[in-house]
């Protein structure tokens, strides 16, 4: 995977801080479905390497992972009605819920559509902030997983992320893009 590197390296940045850090339970279960599924050109992680990669998450002093509160079915109605959401876009909405409902300050995602739960700041976990040691990462690639992680850690908003559009060279081949189904 192109941002593999970086990827894990922003995991790492965050695993080093004070503080905890939390993934929701159904980011937990798209990690598996993404991973491990059939993509062409790429190999599916196979599923005792995800669920060991998962385990690793959770042997950090840090990681908790969250599930739906008392509150949820309010939360996620509220959200779902204000932003209009169908399809995708209400498993979105339950993500946001639970991130809210354990007062999460910050969610660590690539997928730009979060924007529509402004009760929730995003940020995306690729793209380092002036504060962050190493260079911005830009790329025309996407991850496929939508949310890589929350984090109750306060930090600076992020950078705008760059356009999807690239030109290539005419000596490099067009990288492939590859969209996510949401």
């Amino acid at each position: 995977m192109p941002q593999h590197a970086a990827a894990r390296a922003a995991l790492e940045r965050l695993a080093s801080r004070q503080g905890g850090w939390a993934v929701p339970w159904p980011c937990v279960h798209e990690f598996v479905a993404v991973v491990t599924r059939h993509v062409a050109g790429l190999r599916p992680t196979p599923v005792p390497q995800a669920f060991e990669a998962i385990e690793a998450w959770l042997s950090h002093p840090g990681c908790r992972l969250l599930g739906e509160t008392a509150a949820h079915l309010d939360l996620w109605r509220a959200l779902v009605e204000r932003a209009g959401a169908v399809g995708g876009a209400v498993h979105d909405a339950r993500i946001a819920a639970i991130c809210l409902g354990h007062g999460v300050e910050e969610l660590w995602t690539r997928d730009r559509d979060f924007a529509r739960y402004p009760d929730l700041r995003t940020r995306d976990p690729l793209v380092p902030g002036l504060h962050e040691p190493g260079a911005p990462v830009y790329s025309v690639a996407r991850i496929d997983s939508a949310t890589v992680a929350a984090s109750p850690v306060r930090t600076a908003p992020p950078a705008r992320p760059p356009s999807k559009r690239s030109t290539p060279s005419s000596t490099s081949p067009r990288p492939r893009v590859r969209r996510s189904s949401r």
